[in-house]
C-alpha cells in the first residue's frame, strides 16, 4: 500500500513538473516570437520622434500619393524626406493637444478623402486584376503607331550665362585655362541653371533655336562652343554634356507604356459602364432648387 502511494506521488511530482516544463516552453516561444516579429518591425523603423515609430513603410505609402518629384528627392535626398516627417509627426503631436478642437475642422476632409480612396483602390485591385491585354494586342498597337515610338536625337547641355560680352570671354579664358565648367557656373553665372552647375538637361534637338541646334550637332561631347550666344538673359557659353541618336524603341521596350495605356483605357470603360449600370439601379433624388446655392458658395 505503501509503495502504491508512493507511485502515486512520483506520478503527480512529474506530472507537475512537465506542466512546468511545458508552460515554460510555451513562455519562450511567445517571447521569442515577439522578439522576432519587434525585431522585424524595428528594421522597418527609420525614425521614432517623442514614442511615435516612423516607418519605411509610412514613407513608401505617401510617396505613392504625392507628385513625382517627391518620390525623385526619396532617391537623391531620403534624409530631407525623413527630416520632413519628423516635422510633419511634430506637428502632429503638438496639434493631438487640441484634437477635440479640431474635430469639427477635419471630419468633412476625412469623410471625403475616404470615399476617394476607398473607391479608387475598389477600380486599382479589383476592377483592374479582371484586366489582360493578350500580346497581340500590345503588338498591334505598336505596328499601326510606330511613329510614337521614336525617339528624337537629343542633347544635354550646360550653360553660363553672363551680362556682358567681356565676361563671356573672360568665361572662355578662364576655360582654356582648365578651370571647371561646372564650378564655374556655380560662381558666375547669373541664371537659376547655375545651382545644377549650369546643367540645362537632355533637351529634344527639334526643341532648340536653329542656331544652336545648328552648332551643337558640330561639335563633340565634352566641347565648347567657341563663341557665346547673345540672347535677351545675357550671353551664353555653351558646352554639350552629352547626345543620344534618333533611333526607335523595340516593341519589348515600348510594351510597359503601351499596356498601361491600354489598361487605362479598358478601367476607364469598365468605369463608366459599372457607374452606368448602378444609377439605373439605384434611386439617386437631386434637389435642383440648392444647385444655385451651392453656386454661390462656390464664389
Amino acid at each position: 500500500m505503501v509503495k502504491v502511494k508512493s507511485a502515486e506521488k512520483a506520478v503527480r511530482i512529474l506530472k507537475k513538473h512537465t506542466l512546468k516544463i511545458l508552460i515554460i516552453g510555451v513562455l519562450l516561444f511567445v517571447v521569442i516570437v515577439v522578439s522576432i516579429l519587434l525585431s522585424r518591425r524595428n528594421r522597418d523603423v527609420i525614425a521614432i520622434v517623442n514614442g511615435y515609430p516612423i516607418t519605411i513603410a509610412d514613407i513608401l505609402v505617401e510617396t505613392e500619393l504625392s507628385p513625382k518629384f517627391y518620390k525623385e528627392t526619396l532617391v537623391s535626398n531620403p534624409d530631407a524626406v525623413v527630416e520632413d516627417w519628423i516635422k510633419q509627426i511634430l506637428l502632429f503631436q503638438q496639434a493631438k493637444k487640441y484634437e477635440r478642437q479640431l474635430r469639427k475642422t477635419i471630419q468633412g476632409r476625412m469623410k471625403n478623402h475616404y470615399i476617394k480612396e476607398l473607391a479608387s483602390a475598389y477600380v486599382e485591385t479589383k476592377l483592374v486584376e479582371k484586366i489582360e491585354i493578350p500580346k497581340e494586342v500590345i503588338a498591334e498597337y505598336y505596328n499601326f503607331h510606330l511613329e510614337d515610338f521614336i525617339i528624337p536625337e537629343r542633347v544635354r547641355l550646360f550653360e553660363i550665362v553672363v551680362s556682358s560680352q567681356k565676361a563671356a570671354e573672360d568665361i572662355l579664358r578662364r576655360l582654356s585655362m582648365g578651370e571647371s565648367f561646372e564650378t564655374l557656373a556655380m560662381r558666375e553665372s547669373i541664371t537659376e541653371s547655375r545651382e545644377k552647375g549650369g546643367d540645362l538637361g537632355w533637351i529634344d534637338v527639334r526643341k532648340l533655336e536653329p542656331e544652336i541646334s545648328s552648332l551643337v550637332t558640330r561639335i563633340n561631347t565634352g566641347d565648347i562652343l567657341a563663341n557665346p550666344i547673345r540672347s535677351e538673359v545675357g550671353y551664353h557659353i555653351i558646352k554639350l554634356g552629352g547626345r543620344t541618336q534618333r533611333r526607335m524603341l523595340t516593341l519589348e521596350e515600348a510594351t510597359p507604356s503601351i499596356k498601361n495605356m491600354l489598361v487605362f483605357q479598358e478601367k476607364k470603360k469598365m468605369v463608366d459602364s459599372l457607374i452606368t449600370e448602378m444609377r439605373e439601379k439605384s434611386k439617386i433624388t437631386i434637389f435642383s432648387d440648392k444647385i444655385g446655392r451651392l453656386k454661390m458658395a462656390g464664389k
